[in-house]
């Protein structure tokens, strides 16, 4: 237990293998799959722990009170389960290699891939600054409180600086309220010149983008790392989950689902942008395609396409390979002429 809705699940090798059957960078995270209800859901959860630990990998998950697969997880797992997983994955990666400092930003949940961060280095007796930066609501949500101080007598070069949001009615002594432009820029001194990690809550990650905009920080100099941002498009109150407007765009034809339709133009509504994409159509359809993160990191929603063109904005789950054999993101390719997809 990490706090009242948070847990630290160690994975081991299901063979009788001492050491894990892949190595990852830290900053990276895996893949699991459960069959809940009849479905196959997949998830992406951040490791926690470091590359250097090599019988183990560690995931920090907090039970969500909707969440299908962190309640499955949290309530029915039992020790000797075992777990279908795939990765490592992700390009939210440092190693000490890439900059000479590093500034970790988080917030809630977020802290977990700055923790597999902060260890590897401080394993590695790094000479570089570390600027770890957390908020959270109140002393009960603070994620591993009781690991960062062991990690601060370890390491004199990492700076750890822990707000929290509403701290009233407790006992907390330390740094109050949200992250702002003043208290951040007092924290990390040359903040420009200094390569930024930022992982939490949607709300909290588009603040600190705002306040790196307003300092007219290069975004090149932020990474960020965000898991579920982009949800379903929302049936309108009173209908049925399918919308009822005529689609125009191009269409897209599931090849081996022998099933094909237009791409909506005139989404209006949610959080998803004004053009559909395949995963979007597919799930008005029925096509299964399997999908985690919806962002375009987690590479489930992999798909092959036989024919057309398509945009993608986020395309960090493709490797060269994949782009050389016409592989795609579902949830990412929005149609710009006629497709077939093998799915």
């Amino acid at each position: 237990m990490e706090t009242p809705t948070v847990k630290t699940f160690r994975l081991l090798p299901s063979s009788d293998d001492r050491f894990l059957p892949f190595t990852f960078v830290p900053g990276q995270f895996l893949n699991v799959a459960f069959w809940i209800g009849g479905a196959k859901m997949n998830r992406s959860y951040s490791i926690s722990s470091s590359p250097n630990e090599r019988e183990f990998v560690d995931l920090t998950i907090r039970r969500e009170p909707r969440g299908a697969v962190s309640r499955h997880i949290d309530d029915l797992l039992k020790v000797g389960d075992l777990i279908e997983s795939g990765g490592p994955v992700g390009k939210f990666t440092f190693t000490g290699k890439e900059a000479d400092s590093i500034v970790l930003l988080s917030g809630g949940v977020g802290i977990t891939p700055m923790m597999s961060i902060s260890r590897y280095l401080t394993e590695r007796s790094w000479p570089g600054d570390i600027f770890f930066i957390y908020s959270c609501r109140t002393p009960a949500d603070f994620i591993f409180a009781d690991k960062i101080p062991v990690l601060q007598r370890l390491n004199p070069k990492l700076h750890v600086t822990v707000t929290m949001s509403k701290p009233d009615g407790t006992d907390w002594k330390g740094a109050r309220g949200r992250i702002t432009k003043e208290w951040l820029t007092q924290l990390v001194p040359d903040l420009a010149s200094r390569r930024c990690h930022l992982c939490g809550p949607p709300a909290m990650m588009d603040s600190v983008k705002a306040i790196f905009a307003e300092l007219g920080i290069p975004s090149d100099h932020l990474k960020t790392e965000t898991f579920g941002a982009v949800k379903p498009i929302p049936a309108i109150a009173g209908t049925t989950a399918k919308p009822t407007a005529p689609a125009t765009g191009p269409l897209v034809t599931f090849s081996k689902n022998s099933k094909s339709a237009k791409v909506r133009m005139d989404l209006k509504v949610g959080d998803s942008p004004p053009r559909q994409s395949i995963l979007e159509l597919s799930e008005e359809l029925g096509i299964g395609i399997e999908f985690s993160c919806r962002v375009g990191t987690c590479g489930i929603c992999k798909v092959k396409m036989t024919s057309g063109d398509v945009d993608m904005e986020v395309q960090d789950a493709l490797d060269a390979n994949d782009k050389a054999t016409n592989i795609i993101l579902a949830c990412q390719a929005k149609p710009k002429s006629d497709v077939a997809v093998a799915a």
